[in-house]
């Protein structure tokens, strides 16, 4: 971790006072954060109050105290690492790796991420301290210069949540408008196309109820001019995604251009080419390009379709300044959203390229404001298959919001949403799927209309009073005529 970043770790020990009734006890409570890998440990401080339970006592026993550790990854619950003999407190030999003495009572634990747990300070059973370590792990621990136009993926992994908090990256207390994903305690984060604006301290924070409860931070730096190696960027295919691709020299050249080698057919192909303060049009609607100053010469296209993979080339003349790859990631469901109800869905992701790092693909699903991982694969470049399915045997209001994610060395690359719609239902036949209530409702109103419209038609029908007398004297009259 970088100096500046050492200048923002915040170690921020809550101390919660609660008197607990029963055995005259009262159980003090304490939260400690602390980094894992890093040289500041955690202290489990007590001896006062262990002094002070000790002159409470007519005839002290000093074996009588102990600690007990209930590890976060749930190796260990309520395990006794430590306990008193002859006034000294002694680690048990298999957690000599993880924790020391330090003075009288209190314990030194060691910035290990698996170190991280609930403590007990325990008197004949009787808790009389509650202390709570939460560890968390930032990867990569050491940020570098990065690349101009490059992605940084960057993670912050926490040991335990306390209950109602949050995890996530911010950016000058606002939270970042980069990728984020959160799942399984971890948040990534995906800078896309660094460039000078993207530089500065980045935090990964966790609060409760908006209030700050811990915060750790690092900072970006971005090299100035584009690297002669070669950079991948991965991209979802969507109508409202974006590619940028950056060209930056320190040497000022008259012309540039940029191609592009689709990975489809292998042959390249020219983009655009411009020379200072003249500008020539792109091959294509979708790629537009800046200004180009004699150093600096980006390449943007939107949207961004699948068959947009491939290899992309910035030259200053004849000069190779800057190669992209440019990776494709798409999802789509079958049948689409607003088939009925009954019917199987099938969720795809497809990414258009897996080279010689293998691919981990994941389906995550929406449950509570929570991602959660439902079947992830690894995909290597001897396997010809490059998606990965998810079957839903029917669909229903708890599965419509999903996400596939591309990581690659176990950092987040991109995602790529989709959100399925229930389908309308209008006929009787989807009454099926109505409550037992509603449709009895429907039967009662249908046949009292029946039965209103049939009393009306008989009443249209149905002579009156008047109609009735003149058919009688009609007859009458037509006699007397005849005679």
């Amino acid at each position: 971790m970088s100096g500046q970043g050492m200048d923002h770790i915040m170690v921020i020990q809550l101390w919660i006072l609660l008197c607990i009734s029963g055995n005259s006890a009262e159980v003090m409570k304490r939260s400690i954060f602390l980094i894992s890998g890093q040289t500041e440990s955690g202290h489990l401080s007590v001896s006062d109050l262990a002094k002070q339970s000790v002159s409470d006592l007519a005839q002290p026993h000093w074996s009588e105290f102990s600690w007990e550790w209930t590890s976060h990854d749930g190796r260990y619950s309520e395990i006794q690492i430590a306990r008193a003999i002859s006034s000294r407190l002694v680690v048990s030999p298999p957690f000599t790796e993880y924790f020391s003495c330090s003075q009288d009572y209190d314990v030194t634990v060691k910035p290990k991420f698996e170190c991280a747990g609930v403590f007990l300070f325990v008197r004949t059973n009787v808790p009389l301290a509650k202390i709570e370590i939460f560890a968390t792990k930032i990867t990569p621990s050491f940020w570098p210069s990065f690349h101009l136009g490059s992605d940084v993926s960057v993670s912050c992994e926490v040991s335990s949540l306390p209950e109602g908090a949050t995890l996530q990256w911010e950016r000058e207390e606002d939270p970042t408008s980069n990728t984020t994903l959160f799942y399984n305690n971890t948040v990534h984060m995906v800078i896309r196309s660094v460039h000078p604006d993207s530089q500065g301290a980045y935090y990964c924070t966790v609060r409760q109820n908006g209030t700050l409860l811990y915060n750790v931070s690092n900072a970006v730096r971005i090299e100035e001019v584009s690297s002669d190696a070669t950079l991948t960027l991965y991209r979802e295919s969507s109508n409202s995604s974006l590619v940028t691709l950056l060209c930056m020299t320190s040497d000022g050249y008259t012309h540039a251009s940029w191609s592009w080698t689709p990975l489809s057919t292998a042959k390249e192909v020219h983009v655009v080419t411009t020379a200072m303060y003249r500008s020539n049009d792109t091959f294509n609607e979708r790629f537009s390009y800046g200004d180009f100053d004699g150093y600096y010469f980006p390449l943007y296209f939107s949207p961004v379709k699948f068959e947009d993979c491939g290899r992309f080339n910035c030259y200053f003349e004849n000069l190779l300044v800057a190669s992209i790859n440019v990776v494709t990631l798409k999802v789509s469901a079958v049948p689409p959203s607003g088939s009925p109800r009954n019917h199987s869905v099938v969720l795809r992701c497809e990414v258009s390229e897996v080279s010689s790092d293998p691919v981990t693909l994941a389906w995550l699903r929406m449950e509570e404001s929570r991602w959660l991982l439902v079947k992830q694969d690894v995909l290597t470049e001897t396997r010809p298959n490059r998606t990965l399915s998810v079957t839903l045997p029917s669909l229903c209001r708890d599965q419509l919001h999903w996400q596939c994610a591309v990581f690659t060395e176990g950092m987040l690359r991109a995602t790529a949403s989709l959100t399925l719609t229930l389908p309308t239902e209008t006929t009787m036949s989807s009454m099926t799927g109505m409550g037992t209530e509603t449709v009895v409702r429907g039967v009662v109103t249908m046949a009292a209309t029946l039965g209103i419209l049939g009393l009306l038609g008989f009443y249209c029908q149905r002579p009156n009073g008047t109609q009735t007398q003149r058919q009688k004297e009609e007859p009458a009259k037509l006699e007397e005529t005849s005679v």
